[in-house]
């Protein structure tokens, strides 16, 4: 006769414990969710900031071009997830990176994957962390463009995911001194100065960008990874449960059998 009891016990451990991860990709998907429309509205905001920045650079000092650049004589700065749980976002992105060049990591997932890689590893100027939430995002910009101006690289380029998805954006953040044009729009301060001062928040305002993108596709990747996670633990739970049943039948079956043998005797 087999060990039912045994087996049924076996059972209901796998099954707690998968309910228990069930719980917490619940409470994943729950936090992601609350958050998303806080990083909905943080995009939104900094984007009309940043359109407004640019188009007064764009005015008194035309467009950056790094046609003419190497790309290893640019730093690319790649910005990507803080947190776990986002899926196989991280790698994606660095998957999309420049195969020469100096490279900046923004983001502890970014991290992890780039320290798998040798030939990566020894590219990375430097590693700070991402915004996990926009309240943050003040802050760790103000990181990154300490780590930006330490690297004392003449062409920066900024890499983020666009509209949540994993595809990158490239936003030229610094290529060298430009000369006010020729017929600047008519302002109260001197053209250099007010081109200084709009030059200072469009890079502020690209790097607020880059984070709150990079923000965006983090929460929405991490909504998906735990969906999906739910919906393997729902199966999960549902095939053992099936199993105890057929096991719970069978230890049942056996009872009876037990029982009527012994009254027959």
């Amino acid at each position: 006769m087999p060990e039912a009891p045994h087996d049924l016990a076996r059972v209901e451990q796998k099954i707690a414990a998968v309910g228990a991860v069930h719980q917490v990709m619940r409470a994943v998907w729950a936090l992601a969710r609350a958050q998303q429309p806080q990083v909905e509205a943080a995009a939104a905001e900094a984007t009309a900031y940043l359109d407004v920045a640019e188009q007064i650079v764009e005015r008194l000092a035309g467009r950056p071009a790094t046609a003419d650049v190497p790309s290893d004589h640019v730093l690319w700065v790649l910005v990507g997830p803080e947190r776990p749980f986002c899926g196989p976002l991280a790698r994606m992105l660095i998957e999309q990176l420049p195969e020469t060049g100096p490279v900046g990591l923004v983001g502890h997932r970014l991290h992890e994957v780039a320290a798998q890689d040798a030939a990566l590893d020894a590219r990375v100027a430097f590693r700070v962390p991402a915004a996990s939430t926009p309240d943050e995002l003040g802050h760790r910009a103000e990181q990154l463009a300490t780590a930006i101006l330490a690297a004392e690289q003449r062409t920066v380029v900024v890499l983020h995911p666009e509209r949540g998805g994993p595809e990158l954006h490239r936003t030229v953040l610094l290529a060298g001194s430009r000369e006010p044009a020729e017929d600047p729009p008519e302002t109260f301060l001197p053209p250099a100065e007010v081109l200084a001062a709009a030059v200072l928040e469009a890079v502020a305002g690209r790097l607020a960008v880059a984070l709150v993108e990079a923000l965006r596709a983090e929460v929405r990747a991490r909504l998906v990874a735990a969906e999906a996670a739910r919906t393997s633990c729902d199966r999960r739970i549902a095939d053992l449960s099936q199993h105890w049943r057929a096991l719970r039948q069978g230890q049942i079956t056996e009872e009876l059998i037990e029982l009527t043998a012994g009254r027959i005797r």
